[in-house]
């Protein structure tokens, strides 16, 4: 079952507790990244076919591709700090911040122990940015942003000393083209521009192009153009009173039913009622 996140603040990032049912829930997954910290309790992980026993204080990485699930004991019911947030905040700031959430799932240890070194260090991060997200103090999305940007600093450190150096200079190769990738898309979104175009400008070819891409970001090529969109859309609604149809357009899309449709699985809701929300005017 694949989820659909909408975010409560223009910086997409989500923190929330959750106390997970005491009985096995279906597996899903969702386009969003996600770290769990245990607060209290315990019970079990899955992840696919894995499962971890959980404790407070566990940690858990979640990538935008894995199916997962929490349990909690029933005579013991775990309490969990989700954070998620759209791997495109870290590709903006740092491609290289994605690796973590890169892994093959069958091969990867989703848990990070209790009391161990790198727990100690993310969890006062985490909870920073729950923090910043629940008090809305002047400047907290900003404070936000910065607290998830550290904690996914301290993860790529720890599990980049893991690989190998073919691994390295692998994974530093698919960062560099991805950086290349987002780099030209961002400058040219606005534009009628498909993969095959940004490739040949890149030398490399359509499938190495996408595969790259996908490893790293976790996203398809056509869907973070759209975000890229979605995300001027957003500025320009709530910056200026453009009339609706003028600004899907020059935000890139190629007709006013895309924009509208795009838009809403996005948002939750048209750009219409985005603007109105605002307490704008829709100007015609």
């Amino acid at each position: 079952m694949k989820l659909t996140i909408t975010y409560e603040h223009d910086v997409p990032i989500n923190a929330f507790q959750w106390t997970p049912k005491t009985y096995r829930q279906p597996l899903h997954a969702h386009s969003s990244l996600e770290m769990g910290l245990c607060l209290s309790g315990t019970g079990t992980f899955f992840f696919g076919s894995k499962q971890y026993q959980v404790r407070q204080g566990d940690v858990f990485l979640v990538n935008n591709e894995e199916l997962h699930i929490a349990q909690s004991d029933p005579n013991d019911p775990s309490h969990y700090l989700f954070l998620n947030f759209d791997g495109a905040l870290l590709m903006s700031e740092d491609p290289s911040l994605l690796l973590p959430y890169s892994y093959r799932s069958a091969n990867f240890n989703n848990l990070i122990p209790a009391g161990s070194p790198l727990a100690e260090a993310v969890i006062p991060w985490m909870t920073a940015v729950e923090r910043e997200l629940r008090d809305r103090e002047p400047g907290y999305m900003a404070m936000a942003k910065s607290a998830l940007i550290q904690l996914s600093g301290l993860l790529l450190r720890h599990y980049h000393a893991g690989l190998t150096d073919s691994e390295q200079r692998s994974m530093v190769q698919s960062v560099t083209q991805t950086k290349a990738l987002a780099e030209l898309v961002e400058q040219r979104y606005r534009e009628p521009i498909g993969l095959q175009d940004i490739a040949k400008e890149l030398g490399i070819s359509v499938s190495r192009a996408s595969r790259v891409f996908h490893e790293t970001t976790g996203r398809r090529f056509a869907d973070y153009v759209s975000l890229l969109r979605v995300q001027e859309a957003k500025r320009l609604l709530a910056g200026s009173d453009r009339q609706v149809a003028h600004i899907g357009f020059e935000c890139g899309f190629q007709s006013l039913a895309t924009f509208y449709r795009v838009f809403k699985e996005s948002t939750g809701v048209s750009p219409v009622h985005f603007r109105q929300t605002l307490g704008l005017e829709a100007p015609g």
